[in-house]
């Protein structure tokens, strides 16, 4: 598809959200429809839904409507492709520079990288699924595992087990907000991924004391 002529997708940051998740960049088909993971064989509204971080399901049509949820959605690249391989390494300097910006700008409590190449292009280093040891402005930073069909590499069932992992934290990042508590001196005792086998988070469960992890860094 020639993609020169695609608009690239609106950018939808409340502020003060609670996740804000980051692409790499827009898809050609979904740029073509106007919505984020648009593919009805994508498996992010499905996870989103049944890992209960929206109480709703919402189809990609509906996708502005992740700000009523406390959600956002951004890309580190804003230019469409047929395939993130077509994304050059100018872009991805330039897109890392004005993800901060805006993570500076509305001020999350998490950004969570769908898919772990969004996580290296940004960080420069290698990851494993799961939480990390390193901030964005200040917001946790999570990474799932690309939610794209084309990631054999992880099953919906654990993709499922990631996003409901992100819930755990998202929900006690919550809590300690609401009570005038310091966010990021937070302590989960996780599932280590909700129990499946094979796929170990970047910290055998989400803890996370006195702003650095009890675990290795990824």
């Amino acid at each position: 598809m020639n993609t020169e002529a695609l608009q690239t997708l609106p950018d939808y940051l409340p502020t003060s959200p609670d996740i804000v998740f980051v692409g790499i960049n827009p898809g050609a088909y979904s740029a073509q429809r106007g919505h984020y993971y648009a593919r009805a064989t994508n498996r992010f509204w499905w996870a989103l839904y049944a890992a209960g971080l929206i109480p709703v399901p919402l189809a990609a049509a509906e996708d502005f409507r992740v700000v009523e949820f406390g959600l956002g959605l951004t890309d580190l690249v804003k230019r469409p492709t047929n395939s993130a391989a077509q994304v050059r390494g100018d872009e991805f300097a330039q897109g890392r520079g004005e993800l901060v910006a805006k993570i500076q700008r509305v001020q999350p409590l998490i950004v969570c990288f769908n898919g772990l190449t969004g996580y290296h292009q940004f960080f420069q280093e290698p990851a494993q699924p799961g939480i990390q040891a390193r901030h964005i402005a200040g917001a946790r930073v999570f990474v799932v595992p690309s939610t794209s069909a084309r990631n054999a590499a992880y099953p919906r069932e654990v993709i499922l087990a990631y996003f409901r992992e992100l819930k755990i934290l998202r929900d006690e990042l919550r809590k300690r907000r609401e009570r005038g508590s310091n966010p990021d001196g937070v302590e989960i005792s996780g599932t280590g991924r909700g129990g499946i086998e094979g796929y170990p988070l970047a910290c055998d469960s989400i803890r996370v004391m006195h702003h650095r992890p009890i675990c290795s860094p990824p």
